[in-house]
């Protein structure tokens, strides 16, 4: 019996999660699922950071985007 492939689309992937802000110049995107990291840059200097990740990646949180 064959099987039929599935679409790429269905897979988990960041770029079809609803969390994912993706960079339109390249492959990687920010993940919103979380508030941001706060960085501890030194001399009282900080900043907050959303993790990055490559378009292909995915997590147990993934939730599809919706047209």
């Amino acid at each position: 019996m064959a099987v039929n492939p599935k679409k790429e689309d269905w897979m988990p992937r960041c770029e079809f999660c609803s969390f994912f802000e993706v960079e339109k110049k390249d492959d990687l995107g920010f993940c919103h699922r979380n508030p941001p990291a706060l960085i501890n840059l030194g001399d009282d200097n900080y900043e907050t950071v959303f993790p990055i990740l490559a378009r292909d990646e995915w997590c147990g949180e993934f939730h599809r985007l919706t047209n």
